[in-house]
């Protein structure tokens, strides 16, 4: 057993969604990460990002609140994420850890354990309530498996603090197939029912 918990390293994710449809979906989707370098780490932290509404956050805005054991790595089978991952996750608990997010414009980090105030075998193992995700857990309604993605270029925000235009880039141009793309990714519908008129 390692002595120094708080060493052990954790992919953390600034996300749109919420905890009950985190736990409803498995894991955490849809990133675009090294799946290889995150593989290597036993841990998932979320960090609740308001930024979006479309997630059914459940935590305050840049607070964690959700950490998990992460089972395995794999592609995303969400509507238009071919190229992204989603964190498979065996565990979870909940964390209520305000201020997690330092303003990286990347969604995705390597932290440790000691970065949400874990440092000890009993902080992690006794002062979290642990949760199989196999366990019978109420999410009232069930949404459509068919649901907007976490988007990626939502989700690079700075913080609020970081000043207003510190990280703004001027949006690229899109061609019609890109903008459509990007719509259905939004919307949770397929490219072709996306229509685009352009007036003149």
């Amino acid at each position: 057993m390692i002595e120094d918990v708080g060493e052990i390293g954790c992919v953390v994710v600034y996300t749109c969604r919420g905890k009950d449809r985190i736990l409803r979906e498995g894991g955490s989707q849809a990133w675009r990460i090294d799946m290889s370098r995150a593989s290597k780490r036993k841990f998932l932290v979320c960090v609740q990002n308001r930024n979006e509404t479309w997630g059914q956050a459940t935590a305050d805005h840049q607070s964690a609140f959700l950490i998990a054991k992460i089972s395995r790595i794999e592609k995303s089978t969400e509507n238009g994420s071919a190229d992204r991952a989603i964190i498979k996750i065996s565990e979870y608990a909940e964390l209520s850890f305000p201020d997690a997010w330092d303003g990286n414009r990347n969604p995705v980090a390597y932290k440790h354990l000691r970065d949400f105030g874990i440092h000890t075998f009993e902080d992690l193992e006794e002062s979290l309530s642990w949760t199989r995700l196999g366990a019978q857990i109420n999410f009232g309604d069930i949404e459509p498996a068919e649901m907007p993605g976490d988007d990626y270029v939502a989700a690079e925000v700075s913080s609020p603090s970081a000043g207003n235009n510190v990280g703004y880039e001027e949006p690229k141009a899109l061609t019609v197939d890109e903008a459509k793309i990007g719509l259905a990714r939004k919307f949770g519908v397929s490219i072709d029912q996306i229509e685009i008129t352009i007036r003149w």
